[in-house]
């Protein structure tokens, strides 16, 4: 019994361990809508944690997705305030027709920036 509690602890462990939130994060990637040739643009939406509804959409234009339909966006999250456990979701557009969210990304947290090393003098 005690191998099993101690095996069902590392296991937790090593689960909590592999899923830290990406600090900061600057490239979101995702598969390209089926109907890909007739959009006009894909929206990311950043998500504060339980929210329904984006803080804030970026246009993200029409990526062309490499050859396993792969789209791979630079993003900004500068303009996000500093907090934990957003997420992103995507959504395509054709004209004035929008789709659905896609499911969440990952968590990501928006962190201040580290500072330079100090010197004393």
């Amino acid at each position: 019994m005690r191998t099993l509690v101690a095996a069902c602890v590392c296991l937790l462990l090593a689960a909590s361990a592999s899923a830290q939130n990406i600090v900061n994060a600057s490239v979101v990637q995702f598969t390209a809508s089926v109907d890909h040739d007739l959009l006009t643009k894909y929206v990311l939406g950043h998500f504060m944690p339980g929210a329904q509804e984006p803080m804030q959409e970026v246009d993200l234009g029409k990526p062309t997705p490499d050859a396993s339909q792969v789209i791979v966006v630079n993003i900004n999250t500068r303009p996000v305030s500093f907090g934990i456990g957003y997420t992103v979701k995507i959504k395509s557009v054709a004209g004035t027709v929008v789709g659905e969210w896609s499911q969440p990304s990952n968590a990501w947290d928006r962190r201040p920036g580290k500072t330079g090393d100090p010197v004393v003098k």
